[in-house]
């Protein structure tokens, strides 16, 4: 250094010969602050490409989330119209059980023709309107279950009611006498007959016309060996006459078991079985009930 600038000698060896170059004060300042400069533009640099990188990654992963929420916005716009059709469905499905089971009175007439516009498709392009969708179903799906809450009680009942009425004949056969006045068999005079006869061989099986439980299996006077089931509903059946029987009082049987055989036992004129049906202790037309 020497008057505040900068000397530079270069040799080319111990034996060469020395070159020397001046440079001024100023010179070697400009030189350092451009150094200094760009040293600085460098840093700058990469601490931008650093942020812009960074950003520009976060923005991707903002673009994937946004696309991932379109298709699902639109997989939940696709449910919500299923879902939509499905409770149209359903409450109509409701409505006709309601109106088939006597629970309303008005019925729907018979239309139908051609239609050029389908059932309109709410709009559900956006979040809003989604949710207010969405509220729209709840509201719908409270209504629904209380509906079908109702028509479950009723056909529950309706089966019990079924499962207790004697709708099937008890034996195979053929009727041989019916319900009401007739004239005695044995004494020839008019005479009230509580039930109707069904012929049949002996030894055919007799079976229970409904669900119930046996209240008497054994021989009373008149009906000779006689079977009493008691079903629910305050309905009762009699089958007399048996040959044999197979069930005992408290037994519980379903429709169609078997609970003795044709006879002829107490006052009949021949094989058959007598059949009663009574409601409260009061004797019904059996005919009302059988189905077949």
């Amino acid at each position: 250094m020497h008057n505040g600038g900068l000397t530079i000698i270069v040799a080319s060896g111990a034996g060469g010969v020395a070159r020397k170059y001046s440079v001024s004060k100023k010179l070697v300042a400009v030189v350092a602050s451009t150094l200094g400069l760009i040293a600085a533009c460098f840093m700058l640099s990469c601490l931008h490409y650093f942020h812009m990188w960074n950003k520009s990654r976060g923005q991707q992963a903002l673009v994937a989330e946004l696309d991932q929420l379109r298709k699902e916005n639109e997989f939940f716009r696709v449910d919500a119209r299923q879902l939509t059709d499905q409770m149209a469905l359903l409450e109509t499905t409701a409505k006709k059980l309601e109106i088939m089971a006597g629970l309303v009175q008005d019925g729907t007439a018979g239309v139908g023709g051609p239609a050029r516009n389908t059932r309109p498709i709410p709009d559900l392009a956006s979040a809003p309107s989604l949710k207010k969708h969405f509220k729209s179903l709840d509201r719908k799906k409270i209504n629904l279950q209380t509906e079908f809450a109702k028509l479950q009680e009723h056909y529950t009942s309706r089966q019990i009611l079924l499962s207790a009425t004697p709708t099937i004949m008890p034996a195979l056969g053929y009727l041989s006498d019916g319900y009401g006045y007739r004239r005695d068999p044995f004494s020839g005079e008019r005479d009230w007959h509580p039930g109707v006869d069904i012929s049949a061989p002996k030894g055919a099986r007799v079976v229970a016309t409904a669900d119930g439980t046996v209240s008497r299996a054994g021989w009373t006077q008149g009906y000779g060996k006689l079977v009493d089931l008691g079903h629910r509903f305050g309905i009762l059946t009699r089958y007399g006459h048996l040959s044999k029987i197979t069930v005992k009082a408290g037994q519980k049987v379903k429709r169609g078991d078997v609970i003795g055989y044709v006879g002829s036992t107490g006052r009949a004129t021949g094989t058959h079985v007598h059949f009663e049906v009574r409601l409260n202790g009061e004797a019904l037309d059996p005919m009302r009930f059988l189905r077949d």
